[in-house]
């Protein structure tokens, strides 16, 4: 019986034991990763994001025209800052009032429990007041930015959770709605956090700081990326800048957990800064740790690419420089110029004065949007505005004139003192000089080529009444005229993320009205009245303009009528910018007159452009330039247009206009001769002046300046 028991308690154990190595055996096979990661879970910290690095703008020779640089900040929690936040400050009170408290008594409760935090932020703002060179209205800003910022995504979050479905629309649309005290309730991870309060410039301030701020838990020393534009306001209006996120911008990249917004990073607002975002931004890195310190897993941040635009940033600034110049005839009056390559169409210059500083246009931007006396400084007078184009729409009109035969090449229409019909424009010498372009011309005639020499106001109101008002919108619509002729295309490695944004342009109009939308055709142009017509081949009448549209209109005739669309941002795929190009159908005999005329403008008597151009060292620099000067009333504007070739077939085009001028001769013809210097000083046509050669050194880039 006992060896019986013995047995079983034998057979018992080794069935236990190899029930227990079976099991041993499966976990050991079967489920050991799984109880690796569980374990590995119980050991992980938070992953922590590494920033990104946005990408640098670089103009056509390589120059950095804006980049992020390392610096460090003094940050604030919005946990202080909001005691500075009247919205804040209501909606506490409003939640405090209560049966047994009145509003007067919620005040007085809190005032005494917002006493401590409110002394602590005192001594914040009065500490980053003596770290910095900055006034207090300054930091004041800065601490209204971040409440608002805060603000903001508590009243989105607070109305999305309670409208999960609802659109952007609705919800700007309900915003009246959300009280104070209403939005005081929502608790955001962005409420705990710190922000960016101002620089701190040195290693001296950033002692300084880490002295002083050591008992204040609210306050903070972090290093981060600083947008830094080292030509401070030149290319402006085109580089555009950044300022931080905003909620509006979280919807960007949301399903890209490297790609999409945190608190406190930055993005575009203006320019190429902001059409070109999902180039230039990049994606975060990432680093996973143990809870010992140890590094089980990196993602290296994948850094925004550069975006290379065709500027030239040395001619651009000079040229801003020249328009703003009050010892130069037009006196500094408002004005804008663009300067184009003729072969590709590149941008080389586009310049609009009045500018504004980059590196502090968000601390600026109000003042800047709403001071009358600063002249709308943010706005891009080349593209935005539209003027009427006065004589430079002859040569335009003279085409459409030729190609549609109702003028021939030789054909004279008389300019003469007795012509005075009521209702047509009236010859533009006569008041001045008491004569007409008949007496100016004499046995030549006032033919096509002399008519744009003289620039005869009777000759082209004449020519355009000829033409059918369809047949005149459909020459000067594919000229680009009535079209938004500036298009950012997206490069091809980021095609996929590419948000469609444009640079905001006028069409300016090809109708009796205003036109309202760019034409996608010349058939979506509402019918000209008869009379309309008479004053559009002056360039006057309804007809409008940008400055970019004359130069391109412009660029398209020195082409011999190769149409492309000005290009802004270099594109390697497409280095002449020959894709989408088309073909003007014009003749060999059109194109000849009208450059023949233009020539005339500069080097003939009676040319309308010749004294701003006599005895010019430009002449003798390989350089053969066509002009046309142009002037308007009601309202005022001046202006001058060109193109110059060289021996090279190298070519440069040229429109530029000064608001309120007076004579495009005298106002603004001067400008263009100048530009014309800086353009051939740059070796973008002619051949350069002695001095300047020498005064290169090597062809080493000139450093940008400081500040």
């Amino acid at each position: 019986m006992y060896h019986l028991r013995l047995k079983i308690l034998v057979v018992l154990c080794l069935g236990g034991l190899a029930v227990a190595v079976g099991r041993l055996l499966i976990l050991e096979t079967r489920y050991v990763q799984e109880a690796r990661e569980k374990v590995a879970q119980l050991q992980l910290v938070d992953p922590q994001q590494r920033p990104t690095i946005r990408g640098k703008i670089l103009d056509r020779s390589g120059k950095t025209l804006a980049l992020d640089r390392p610096a460090f900040f003094l940050h604030i929690s919005y946990e202080l800052t909001r005691y500075m936040d009247e919205r804040w400050r209501q909606g506490r009170i409003q939640r405090a009032i209560n049966p047994e408290r009145d509003r007067q008594q919620a005040e007085a409760y809190l005032a005494g429990q917002w006493q401590e935090p409110i002394a602590e932020l005192n001594k914040a703002m009065d500490l980053a007041n003596r770290l910095a060179d900055v006034s207090n209205e300054d930091i004041l800003e800065e601490i209204r930015q971040i409440n608002d910022r805060v603000w903001e995504s508590a009243q989105y979050i607070y109305w999305r959770r309670r409208n999960p479905k609802g659109s952007r629309q609705q919800f700007r649309e309900a915003m009246a709605t959300l009280t104070p005290e209403k939005v005081v309730t929502v608790d955001l991870a962005e409420m705990h956090q710190k922000y960016p309060l101002i620089e701190l410039k040195n290693n001296q301030d950033l002692l300084r700081a880490q002295l002083e701020i050591a008992n204040i838990k609210e306050l903070a020393i972090q290093p981060q990326a600083k947008r830094d534009y080292p030509y401070a306001s030149a290319g402006c209006h085109l580089i555009g800048w950044v300022a931080p996120v905003q909620q509006d911008d979280m919807d960007l990249f949301s399903d890209d957990r490297y790609m999409r917004y945190a608190a406190g990073e930055t993005v575009g607002k203006g320019g190429i800064e902001w059409i070109y975002e999902s180039l230039l931004r990049g994606r975060r890195g990432e680093v996973t740790y143990d809870r010992g310190g140890n590094v089980l897993e990196r993602k290296e941040p994948d850094y925004g690419k550069n975006c290379t635009m065709t500027i030239d940033i040395d001619l651009q600034q000079r040229i801003e420089r020249l328009l703003a110049d009050k010892h130069m005839p037009h006196e500094g009056k408002i004005g804008a110029a663009v300067v184009l390559d003729e072969a590709t169409n590149e941008i080389l210059a586009m310049a609009s004065i009045p500018v504004y500083d980059l590196n502090t246009v968000r601390r600026d931007y109000m003042k800047l949007l709403n001071d009358k006396s600063l002249h709308e400084p943010l706005k891009n007078r080349a593209l935005q505005n539209h003027y009427p184009p006065g004589s430079t729409a002859k040569p335009l009109v003279l085409i459409a004139g030729l190609q549609e035969h109702k003028i021939a090449v030789n054909e004279a229409i008389s300019c003469t003192v007795s012509y005075n019909p009521p209702n047509w424009p009236r010859c533009r010498i006569l008041a001045d000089l008491g004569t007409c372009h008949d007496d100016h011309f004499g046995t030549g005639g006032n033919t096509a080529r002399n008519a744009i020499r003289g620039s005869c106001n009777v000759y082209f109101s004449r020519v355009a009444n000829r033409v059918d008002s369809d047949r005149l919108q459909y020459w000067l619509w594919q000229f680009g005229l009535g079209q938004a002729v500036l298009r950012c295309e997206p490069p091809a490695e980021k095609s996929e993320l590419w948000l469609n944004r444009q640079f905001n342009q006028s069409c300016g109009s090809l109708v009796m009205g205003i036109q309202r939308r760019p034409a996608a055709s010349p058939d979506e142009l509402a019918p000209l009245s008869d009379s309309e017509r008479r004053w559009w081949g002056i360039g006057q009448g309804n007809i409008r303009i940008t400055v970019l549209q004359a130069a391109n209109a412009l660029a398209a005739i020195a082409r011999g009528g190769v149409y492309k669309n000005p290009r802004l941002v270099r594109d390697d795929s497409d280095p002449r910018n020959e894709r989408g190009q088309r073909r003007i159908a014009l003749s060999a005999s059109t194109v000849a007159v009208v450059r023949d005329g233009m020539h005339a403008v500069i080097h003939e008597p009676h040319g309308t452009a010749v004294n701003q151009f006599k005895g010019s060292e430009l002449f003798g620099r390989d350089m053969k330039i066509y002009g046309k000067t142009g002037s308007t009333e009601s309202p005022c504007v001046a202006w001058f247009e060109c193109f110059a070739e060289d021996s090279r077939g190298r070519g440069v085009v040229l429109s530029v206009v000064v608001e309120e001028g007076q004579r495009g001769a005298g106002e603004a013809a001067p400008l263009g001769h100048e530009i014309l210097k800086y353009c051939n000083e740059a070796g973008y046509v002619g051949t350069k002046p002695p001095a300047v050669e020498a005064e290169e050194p090597n062809g080493d880039a000139v450093q940008p300046p400081q500040g």
